[in-house]
């Protein structure tokens, strides 16, 4: 992992996810940290880079890594990143988000879901009250219909070394009965192959709510971050209808990281 963007528009939640941020990669090693501001009009360009030095100052309080500025005027957010991450490689976008009643309140929190759906990179979605401590345990939640790409176990696996973690590869399913299906066992023997190296273990849970199972998953294994492999193509519906990725994204009280 190289480069990072994390957007800011100055709310509480933003500037949360921006000293997350810091935190979480202080003492990796080759990381450089974008800090993204949009404006919308063009007198306010100069203030906005004032700001913005000024919380970068500011952050340098609470961890070291490499940091630069990027203010510029715009009027959409996810296509503003969508650009910047065509024109140079991003490695991750760590973004804020504000409870599902509050979301509309500022512009980062309501493109916080909408970015996560599309497939620019990965991005980490922190919960408001989210505070970096570690990341020793980290949980990937699969449907089991297929292993994760080579691509993103290969960004997985990077995570996971950098802080020596260990991997809990999560299903939610009612049908689970004593044993698992031919088909899970399939899947389940691709990914233990494709994780072999670090350490990794499965769980197939036979109940029927997704996101009170993960949470009480979450608190009883001491779970530091989730990862979630949203399908592009169900995600449109999932806004109205309340898919995982979406229901992890509002409620987790860890971050999420989406990653297709």
């Amino acid at each position: 992992m190289k480069t990072v963007i994390v957007p800011v528009d100055f709310s509480a939640t933003s500037l949360n996810a921006a000293t997350y941020a810091v935190k979480m990669f202080t003492g990796v090693y080759g990381i450089n940290m974008t800090l993204y501001h949009m404006y919308d009009k063009p007198e306010l360009a100069a203030s906005c880079e004032r700001e913005m030095s000024k919380l970068k100052e500011k952050l340098f309080d609470e961890g070291i890594v490499k940091m630069e500025i990027l203010c510029e005027e715009g009027h959409d957010l996810v296509s503003n990143l969508e650009r910047l991450a065509k024109e140079n490689p991003v490695d991750m976008i760590i973004i804020g988000i504000t409870g599902k009643n509050k979301v509309a309140q500022t512009l980062v929190g309501s493109n916080t879901v909408k970015l996560a759906g599309r497939n620019i990179c990965p991005v980490l979605i922190v919960p408001p009250d989210a505070r970096f401590t570690q990341i020793k345990n980290i949980a990937l939640t699969s449907d089991f219909s297929h292993e994760p790409s080579p691509a993103a176990v290969l960004a997985m696996k990077d995570i996971l070394s950098a802080y020596f973690s260990k991997l809990h590869i999560v299903n939610v399913n009612p049908e689970h009965n004593v044993t698992i299906t031919e088909p899970y066992q399939l899947v389940k023997d691709k990914m233990d192959d494709a994780f072999k190296g670090v350490q990794h273990e499965f769980y197939f849970l036979s109940l029927y709510d997704f996101q009170d199972t993960m949470n009480m998953f979450v608190s009883d294994h001491h779970i530091d971050m989730l990862i979630t492999l949203p399908k592009e193509h169900n995600w449109l519906s999932n806004i109205t209808g309340g898919g995982n990725t979406q229901k992890m994204a509002y409620h987790s009280t860890v971050p999420v990281l989406a990653m297709h």
